[in-house]
């Protein structure tokens, strides 16, 4: 059976590694649709009597993905930063979800330069790494090339480096570019914010204590490595299985499901970090 490598791990040298380890196939993420079905086609191959049982019907009709829209869907020709095309195709032109990441985008990461500054300052190149690595991987799927490309010049700095090599003005001048993109990023969005518009809430300790401490940590351990490797289809099957184990679990697999469906694998990470606590 075909093993394909799907990795954050996207510097020289790196894809070598995964025949050397047995995979047949190496993807990186931000995931892009048609390499991954490319991939997928080129090491799962039918058989001829499947192929032809799953030959897709051709309609007259197709669905036109670029139609106007309003209200929740609403967003502009362009957003200086991001490139709509590839993050609309990377969302199989889902524009609701598209905006709402936009939207979380701000209110998840509005702090994150002055995060990594502080662990620049204290010399975590451990913690540097963890937010640089995330917002470079939130940067992909939302094609802010720009913001991205600057994520992954800083990443090869911290990563791996010794301190001596990492701290130095490179990576000075390097974190005031990200900073610099980052910031304008954020700017350009706040355009697409609604007063009053609904935000996701997140789920608080009373949604989450009555569930007891062995389950709560079982749940962790499975969707953190779920969460770790992007797998949706995953987390929607934890979260069905877990509805039969306890009641006390329902407002749980709903936030599973919701953040999921959201792509949202910083908010499941964060979540599992709250069980394991408990």
């Amino acid at each position: 059976m075909p093993i394909i490598a799907v990795t954050a791990h996207a510097m020289t040298g790196d894809e070598d590694k995964s025949p050397e380890a047995g995979m047949n196939g190496h993807l990186t993420k931000s995931i892009d649709p048609d390499q991954l079905f490319a991939t997928l086609q080129k090491w799962i191959q039918p058989s001829e009597k499947r192929a032809q049982a799953h030959q897709p019907q051709v309609t007259a009709e197709r669905p036109d993905t670029e139609q106007t829209v309003s209200g929740e869907d609403e967003l502009p020709e362009n957003l200086p930063g991001f490139d709509f095309a590839e993050g609309l195709k990377r969302l199989q032109g889902n524009r609701r979800l598209y905006r709402k990441l936009l939207l979380d985008f701000i209110a998840n990461y509005i702090q994150v330069a002055g995060d990594i500054g502080k662990a620049l300052d204290k010399k975590d190149l451990k913690q540097a790494h963890s937010l640089v690595h995330n917002l470079k991987g939130l940067a992909g799927n939302l094609a802010a090339t720009d913001l991205q490309a600057t994520a992954v010049e800083i990443e090869k700095l911290v990563k791996g480096e010794s301190k001596k090599a990492a701290f130095g003005e490179e990576l000075n001048q390097k974190f005031a570019k990200l900073k610099n993109s980052l910031n304008q990023r954020l700017e350009t969005v706040q355009a697409l914010r609604v007063p009053g518009e609904d935000t996701v809430i997140e789920p608080s300790d009373q949604q989450i204590a009555p569930i007891p401490a062995e389950l709560a940590k079982d749940i962790a351990k499975h969707i953190h490595g779920s969460a770790e490797m992007d797998d949706v289809t995953t987390l929607n099957s934890i979260a069905e299985e877990l509805k039969d184990r306890s009641d006390s679990c329902i407002p749980i697999t709903k936030r599973i499901v919701q953040l999921a469906e959201d792509f949202d694998f910083d908010g499941i990470l964060k979540l599992a970090g709250e069980l394991e606590i408990k």
